[in-house]
């Protein structure tokens, strides 16, 4: 879901009933300034949420890619190849989560600094 679907106007104005019985437009100066500053707060709130998820999604990657490594050297040093097969397969899938999580991050700080 795109940004600027998280908080509509109506969600706005939802949340200050106040205005609503104002009659304020969203296409009226004031409207555009009250809505902008309130859309900036909750969107900040949001993309910082969304850091600390990605911080503990890469956190869990690492730790059962570690305990996937190390499954592959006890297969491999009892020299069950087959198996140790599968589960590089397993520790390659973990490693190319982690590279996604590092890409949503990145594009995570980028929006950041743009608000």
């Amino acid at each position: 879901m795109a940004l600027n679907q998280k908080y509509t106007w109506g969600d706005f104005l939802k949340e200050h009933p106040d205005l609503k019985k104002k009659g304020i437009k969203r296409t009226s100066s004031e409207g555009k300034k009250v809505f902008e500053s309130a859309y900036k707060t909750k969107v900040k709130a949001y993309l910082s949420e969304r850091v600390e998820k990605v911080g503990k999604l890469k956190k869990q990657a690492t730790e059962r890619k570690k305990v996937l490594t190390e499954k592959v050297a006890s297969l491999q040093k009892a020299k069950n190849f087959l198996k140790a097969k599968i589960y590089q397969r397993k520790v390659g899938s973990q490693d190319s989560w982690l590279g996604r999580l590092d890409g949503q991050a990145s594009r995570i700080k980028i929006l950041q600094k743009s608000f």
